[in-house]
């Protein structure tokens, strides 16, 4: 563990370590204030797992996982590989690791760029005379990362192809697992899987990755694929391989112009890449290479550009997160109809009215109140304060039914996108709504919702929903939100597709909306915003969380909190059980959130051996 916090400090400065470490204590008294007995406090807060917990579960783990070699479809995978004076400690592992694969119909195809380091030379041929499938581009000048891994796909002669560093290692069954998918879907054009970290000196493993399903709106945001990414080879021709204009980050690139073709991209959630840390490496700080943060700014540009989407790119503002992410231009003609549904609750209606005309939209915008019964009393200040504004007022009492209140709205505005909004929200950012308008017209994105914090501070409610095994649950519950605070991945920080967005304020295109039927009006109560994403998703739509529109949520004053009464928690229950009777294939599934996290738990955490097992390991 000393050795682990020396580590940080060293990446992240003394200063930034001791806020973290505050920040956790903080959460732990906070979890334990909530009710959370001290074992969940300490998991959640403080107990994640260390750099020698991690090696030593990761081992074992893989120790008793089998991987069976009985594939009917075996093509020739080139493992590419391009070399530029690397030291023989590294290059001679990396090498053992691609040529030791159980996968048998594998090739090495590497490229030096013209090395001055002697010993590469004299490994790289002592290698092609020990192996018939090991095969050397000798370049005759220095042409950086791009052109020299294009040379090394000039001789690669296989069906796919597999991206691997010089100082990087593979598992002997890394290509088996990967070739095992393609023969489950055929269809594959490019997988990737998830990877961890090594240290230098090759004894520790730390810092898994464990990736989401393909999610085209968190790739915008990060080059999150990575390693190890096996590609069909007449994609990569199609597109012309890497663009020495992106060197840095030319593999940003080239999996970004290829998603531009293919949607077939597939993800085997097993670790079968150690991306080794050495000084000065990206594996060790995204900063450390200056004209990477410029390269990947160009290729998003690029990328915007092609695609024909308008918009501008902002960087992060925590300096521990190099990246930039989209945002995205509304259209003049677009209109937003603002849905609240209320019921005698002006004071706090009065609040949110009040900040959205307060606070600059960036976009035009109707508000619509649909009310199920106020008094007269109440009734008289709603119309009062809605004449004021020139908003719509919408009065029908019934039993209260969100689903059916929101419909209603629907029905009665004239917006092409539509917020849906509760009442108890305030809204706060200079262009919070065209920010979330300019996603929502992406022509394949479903919902769009928002970071929700609690009052009083940046402790976060809401930043996305992750669909668990116990039911759908807020991510990052709790967590205090400030400026140290990097949630799995920056996803509290950047745009990112998850399978659910709270219906405390969702955005979506009335065509989408309509497409699916609107709300579910048999989920009169909870999980009706779940099952309206669920229907996004089961329509081929993506749902995205957009972290830099925040606003504060207080939540539930409007009609309480399930949990304080027996009723309500039997209701709860009920609805969540029809929620997935309506939809089945989402029980205790999400795309989004990996299957080696824990299963119970939305705070992207591991710590038990819960890892995805082969199929056939689980069938016997």
């Amino acid at each position: 563990m000393i050795r682990f916090i020396f580590r940080k400090i060293k990446q992240k400065g003394l200063l930034t370590v001791i806020k973290l470490i505050l920040l956790r204590i903080r959460h732990f008294f906070r979890m334990l204030k909530a009710g959370n007995s001290i074992k969940d406090a300490y998991n959640v807060s403080i107990g994640k797992m260390t750099y020698a917990d991690y090696d030593a579960f990761i081992r074992i783990y893989e120790a008793r996982t089998s991987h069976p070699d009985d594939l009917k479809n075996r093509p020739l995978v080139s493992i590419v590989i391009p070399i530029y004076n690397i030291e023989d400690r590294f290059l001679r592992p990396c090498l053992d690791s691609c040529l030791n694969q159980i996968y048998d119909n594998v090739e090495v195809c590497v490229s030096d760029d013209n090395s001055s380091l002697e010993s590469v030379g004299v490994t790289l041929r002592e290698y092609e005379e020990k192996y018939d499938n090991f095969h050397v581009f000798y370049r005759k000048e220095n042409g950086r990362i791009s052109e020299n891994t294009n040379s090394a796909l000039s001789i690669a002669k296989g069906e796919y192809i597999a991206l691997v560093d010089d100082d990087d290692l593979l598992e002997p069954y890394s290509i088996l697992e990967m070739v095992r998918y393609v023969n489950e879907h055929p269809e594959t054009d490019m997988v990737y899987s998830d990877e961890d970290m090594l240290s230098e000196d090759g004894k520790f493993r730390h810092d898994p990755k464990f990736k989401p399903d393909w999610s085209p709106d968190s790739f915008f945001s990060i080059m999150y694929t990575c390693h190890l990414c096996m590609i069909r080879k007449s994609i990569v021709d199609k597109v012309g391989g890497f663009d020495k204009r992106y060197d840095g980050a030319q593999d940003y690139d080239l999996v970004m112009r290829i998603s531009e073709i293919t949607d077939h991209i597939g993800h085997v959630p097993q670790i079968l890449y150690h991306w080794r840390e050495i000084e000065g490496s990206t594996a060790l700080d995204m900063g450390a290479k200056a004209y990477l943060s410029k390269a990947t700014e160009d290729l998003k540009k690029a990328a915007m550009e092609r695609r024909g989407l308008k918009g501008h790119l902002e960087w992060c503002p925590v300096k521990d997160v190099v990246q930039c992410y989209p945002v995205y231009d509304c259209e003049d003609d677009d209109l937003v109809s603002i849905v609240i549904p209320s019921k005698d609750n002006f004071k706090v209606l009065k609040r949110c009215i009040d900040s959205i005309f307060e606070v600059p939209a960036g976009v035009k915008f109707e508000v619509v109140v649909v009310d199920n019964g106020s008094n007269d009393d109440n009734k008289a200040e709603y119309k009062k304060l809605l004449e004021k504004y020139g908003c719509s007022y919408v009065y029908e009492p019934l039993q209260f039914n969100f689903s059916r209140m929101c419909n209603i709205g629907a029905a009665n505005s004239k917006g092409n996108l539509i917020l849906f909004l509760n009442d108890d929200i305030k809204v706060s950012g200079d262009g919070w709504l065209s920010r979330m308008a300019g996603q929502a017209r992406l022509k394949h994105v479903g919902a769009v919702g928002c970071k929700l914090y609690y009052p009083k501070g940046n402790v976060i409610q809401h930043c996305g929903v992750i669909n668990t095994a116990a039911g759908p649950g807020h991510a990052f519950y709790g967590i205090d939100d400030s400026i140290a605070t990097v949630c799995y991945g920056g996803r509290n920080l950047l745009p990112y597709d998850f399978s659910v967005v709270t219906g405390a304020a969702l955005m979506v295109e009335r065509s989408k909306f309509d497409e699916i039927g609107g709300f579910n009006e048999d989920l009169a109560v909870a999980y009706n915003d779940v099952a309206l994403c669920f229907s996004l998703l089961e329509h081929g739509y993506l749902n995205v969380l957009r972290p830099d529109v925040a606003l504060t949520h207080y939540e539930s004053i409007s009609r309480g909190v399930d949990a304080q009464s027996e009723a309500k928690e039997k209701r709860r229950i009920a609805e969540m059980e029809k929620l997935y009777e309506a939809h089945p294939t989402m029980k205790a599934y999400d795309p989004f959130y990996n299957p080696n996290l824990k299963k119970d738990n939305a705070d992207f955490l591991f710590g038990e051996p819960i890892l995805v097992e082969n199929k056939r390991d689980t069938e016997e």
